[in-house]
Formats: C-alpha cells, structure tokens, sequence
C-alpha cells in the first residue's frame, strides 16, 4: 500500500499529485501544504489535509526481474 494525495480537480489547470510509502506521511502532508498555500492561498493544518485529503492506494511493486526469451545473452 502506498498514500497518494492529489490537488482536487475543481482548480483549473493544477495538476499536483504526490504518492509515497506509507512511512513518509508526515512528509507528504508538508509537501501538500505547501503546495495549497502557495499556489492556492488556502492554509490547512497537516491534520486537516490527513482527514480530508490522503487516501490509500495499492500498488504493483516491480520485481527488477529478466524476463529471459527478451534478454540479450550475448
């Protein structure tokens, strides 16, 4: 699972949209703050935008691995 955040489509044009693991929310709550602020002149506390904003997603994790018919083995 991963946490994803994303600028609510009603503001023309904004296109934000941040996606971290599950252990970095204090992080993306800061970045989306910011972002609101600066761009939007809104001020949310990380508390706010936690509650009303982050929602959970699941990802597909890639494995890294060869797949061997493709690969060039000399």
């Amino acid at each position: 699972m991963a946490l994803q955040v994303a600028c609510e489509t009603a503001v023309s044009g904004c296109v934000f949209r941040m996606r971290t693991e599950e252990d970095d929310r204090e992080r993306l709550l800061e970045i989306t703050r910011e972002h609101v602020k600066e761009q939007h002149g809104k001020t949310y506390t990380l508390e706010e935008i936690d509650e009303q904003h982050v929602n959970e997603v699941e990802v597909e994790l890639e494995t890294g691995e060869i797949n061997e018919s493709t690969a060039d083995n000399g």
